[in-house]
């Protein structure tokens, strides 16, 4: 759709004034006063109900517009019998699966890792190691020099290489308290980030190295806006210390409470908490299935196809802007964490 149409559109409703939406929202809650909705997210950060275009602040979110839309789908995998996970990692990724999440017992070898990925194309998946272990790393090249290829691989170790896509991990998840505690999950994970930041001898390496994780649960629009907030203050901090900007790469999983007893009320969850994510601009998701079975393992996955194919999600850079709530709880949550 043009554009002009889309302004004509908008143009075709009256304005109304925040005091007359007030008003209307009184009126409909039949006596019950307006500020009982707000929600004090903590000392300083007060949520109203509604927002309106006054409230919308002044504040330059354009870096947000250079993000890739698309992420990366994965999944988690405690390997312990390499030959039995590979044919269940084959089979996932002929269903949907982009970025497994690998977790080992014990520091695989060469040969564990040829059965691992036999008959899997590294060259089209991005890997993800999720222990600190430089023996897999050197494994892990080893394998690639024997194929002859390169191939995209996180890993958490201790120092940056440029051999990997990310090398370095900042959990922010261990911050993590429920939404009440949405900026101290931001303010530490940064403190952290500078702290590392200003002890390395190539700081410009380092921050292209880094990696975040962040957990979501089931307040939406807080998981949006703190997601987008964190990459802000992210570009606020590659300014200050003349680093080249560029915005953050964020991992998100599910808050371990997010889920209740109901599975079918949790697949509902999944899904919202799926989106918001997405919203916020994650690079890497994982859907935690809802039970063990191989069929719950399906159904995470396909909540990300769905968000991908049919909802489109992946083609849209930064959808959540121009939201009047949401721009403001991002503001605010910058403010407090600046």
């Amino acid at each position: 759709m043009a554009a002009s149409i889309v302004q004509d559109i908008l143009n075709s409703f009256d304005p109304n004034s925040k005091e007359e939406w007030k008003v209307k929202a009184s009126q409909d809650l039949k006596g019950k006063p307006l500020e009982a909705l707000s929600w004090q997210l903590n000392e300083s950060i007060l949520l109203s109900p509604y927002y309106t275009a006054s409230d919308v602040p002044e504040m330059d979110t354009a870096i947000l517009k250079e993000s890739n839309p698309d992420w990366q789908v994965g999944e988690h995998y405690e390997i312990t019998d390499y030959t039995a996970s590979n044919k269940q990692i084959l089979n996932d990724l002929m269903h949907g699966l982009t970025a497994p999440c690998f977790l080992f017992n014990s520091t695989p070898s060469l040969e564990d890792l040829e059965a691992l990925f036999e008959g899997i194309g590294l060259e089209h998946i991005d890997c993800h190691f999720t222990s600190n272990d430089s023996g897999t790393y050197i494994n892990w090249l080893a394998l690639l020099k024997k194929r002859g290829i390169q191939a995209s691989a996180y890993f958490y170790l201790d120092a940056a290489l440029t051999s990997s896509v990310k090398s370095i991990h900042i959990n922010a998840s261990a911050y993590y308290k429920g939404p009440e505690n949405v900026h101290e999950e931001i303010k530490n994970s940064l403190l952290v980030a500078n702290a590392m930041l200003s002890q390395a001898s190539d700081k410009q390496l380092l921050a292209d190295q880094l990696q975040f994780t962040f957990l979501v649960d089931n307040a939406y629009l807080i998981n949006i806006a703190k997601l987008r907030a964190f990459k802000l203050l992210w570009v606020f901090l590659m300014k200050e210390l003349n680093l080249n900007v560029s915005l953050p790469f964020i991992k998100v999983n599910f808050a371990p409470e997010a889920y209740g007893e109901d599975e079918e009320d949790n697949l509902i969850k999944a899904t919202s908490m799926a989106m918001s994510a997405v919203l916020g601009g994650a690079n890497h998701l994982v859907v935690r299935p809802i039970s063990s079975t191989l069929r719950s393992k399906r159904l995470a996955r396909n909540i990300q196809l769905i968000l991908k194919h049919e909802s489109g999600l992946n083609k849209v850079v930064d959808p959540a802007q121009g939201s009047y709530y949401i721009e403001s709880l991002t503001h605010k949550l910058v403010n407090y964490c600046k």
